[in-house]
């Protein structure tokens, strides 16, 4: 833990289940476009350095070694309002 409580590195396998839990907390509360990643980290209970130690993006929190980006997020009603075509990108 910082001196700040919160958890910089945790190498217990657990870090990325925490983000993709917050994550999906807040993508169901106010909708993908609308969460950012320090919004993400701050419900994790972990610093904005410790995301990107594990994945790129938002997107990544999620769907990181998914194939099917696009079609996962485009049946999900969080996604409604964001266009499918900024995926495939």
């Amino acid at each position: 833990m910082s001196s700040l409580g919160l958890a910089t590195w945790a190498g217990d396998g657990r870090t990325l289940e925490r983000l993709e839990r917050a994550a999906l907390e807040l993508f169901t509360e106010q909708c993908f476009p609308n969460t950012t990643v320090p919004q993400i980290t701050a419900r994790a209970g972990l610093t904005t350095r410790t995301f990107f130690r594990h994945v790129t993006d938002k997107r990544d929190v999620l769907f990181a070694g998914e194939d099917d980006v696009p079609g996962s997020v485009a049946l999900t009603p969080w996604a409604r309002g964001f266009g499918t075509a900024a995926w495939i990108r």
